[in-house]
């Protein structure tokens, strides 16, 4: 029995150590000008140069979504929606549709080398970039002690290889 509990109590804190506990607890109920300044943090770990687009909120289905592009297109490429899959996402869900203030992290789009940065930052520090894109088991992270549960998914077009981080709890 003093195995099993010294185990379980090093497991803990093990997982509790492999997150940014205080970013994932700053994004899971934030408002929209610290929702930007996370996905901020988010943008600047990637490999390319990206810049902030804009926010899409939409009503309908309470999403609020930031938006960055690469540094090289331009908004005209943009707008004309030929260059969307280029571009990086961090989602939100507004909590209360009424007051439209609280705001719950949904998830990270991206290519795998643009969001890989933000999984082994602020979920998964261990992770490495490898062996997670081959092993769909390092690509997980729950946290039972705070309620987190965070997946690394790859999408399911083969042609546009986009990945998400997706909070499932």
């Amino acid at each position: 029995m003093k195995t099993f509990l010294s185990s379980a109590v090093f497991f803990i804190c093990t997982v509790t150590m492999a997150q940014d506990v205080a970013f994932i607890s700053a994004i899971s109920r934030t408002d929209k000008g610290n929702a930007r300044q996370a996905s901020d943090k988010i943008a600047s770990l990637t490999t390319l140069s990206y810049r902030f687009y804009k926010v899409m909120e939409k009503a309908a289905d309470s999403s609020y979504t930031i938006i960055y592009a690469p540094a090289a297109i331009s908004d005209a490429d943009l707008e004309s929606k030929s260059e969307w899959d280029e571009c990086l996402y961090v989602d939100f869900k507004l909590q209360n549709k009424l007051e439209a203030k609280a705001l719950k992290f949904q998830a990270i789009r991206g290519k795998y080398l643009d969001i890989f940065p933000a999984w082994k930052k602020y979920f998964k520090q261990k992770a490495h970039i490898e062996y997670t894109i081959t092993d769909p088991t390092t690509r997980e992270i729950v946290d039972t002690h705070y309620g987190y549960r965070f997946i690394l998914k790859e999408g399911d077009n083969a042609r546009i290889p986009r990945w998400s981080i997706i909070n499932k709890s």
